[in-house]
């Protein structure tokens, strides 16, 4: 593994051939400062990136009528469906759906056995979640407003501390920050196994092209 970043971002995506993220600073008057950045893969180099083009970056052309609908851009995740639309969660389970213009079709707050949801992952009309205090991951159902299918949770160790998931084809990868690993789940049969484990906490994982990253508790690695 290599470090990249040596820092906890605020977000981080996804794009191109890197990735985008946000880091907080405290100025000396004791002000905060945040800003945005584009780490390039293959020239393993970091690029400030103006607020609007983050905005744009993570929420698509209609950027501006979403946040100032949802007001938090930087804690909240994001998944796009394949229309265009997307869902913008956060880690109380608040969750919003945008269609491809902006316009708001769904608020509601998704929960598993009175635990919050959070990181969702779009898959075609439903949108997966972990819910780190059952030890769970969920699939939720925007139309019927409910969930549909759990896997993990109960007497299950299949999930330890669930915090984040990412979709990769027709698998789920699952960040558990207790076990300190990412488990795979094959989305055709719902069957669990270990894909990575470290040393400390994982908290997210994403690929760009053939590259892996990691964040875990030290920084950001690419695998």
């Amino acid at each position: 593994m290599q470090l990249v970043l040596n820092t906890q971002p605020l977000d981080i995506f996804p794009f191109e051939q890197g990735f985008i993220y946000s880091k907080k600073d405290t100025l000396d008057n004791g002000n905060i400062k945040v800003s945005f950045f584009y780490y390039d893969r293959e020239l393993q180099s970091t690029t400030p990136v103006a607020k609007r083009d983050y905005l744009a970056l993570k929420f698509g052309d209609s950027y501006r009528e979403i946040v100032e609908t949802v007001g938090d851009f930087i804690t909240c995740s994001v998944s796009f469906f394949q229309n265009g639309a997307l869902t913008v969660a956060y880690d109380t389970g608040d969750t919003y759906i945008f269609n491809q213009n902006g316009e708001m079709v769904l608020n509601c707050t998704v929960r598993y056995q009175d635990a919050s949801a959070q990181s969702p992952a779009v898959d075609e009309k439903h949108i997966w979640f972990v819910v780190p205090e059952r030890n769970a991951v969920v699939s939720y159902s925007p139309s019927e407003q409910r969930v549909l299918l759990r896997v993990g949770g109960g007497r299950s160790k299949a999930f330890n501390n669930p915090v984040s998931i990412t979709k990769i084809l027709d698998s789920l990868y699952i960040c558990n920050a207790d076990s300190c690993n990412i488990r795979v789940m094959k989305l055709q049969d719902y069957s669990v196994k270990d894909y990575k484990t470290f040393q400390e906490p994982v908290y997210k994982y994403f690929r760009v092209y053939d590259g892996e990253y990691a964040l875990l508790e030290s920084g950001l690695y690419s695998l």
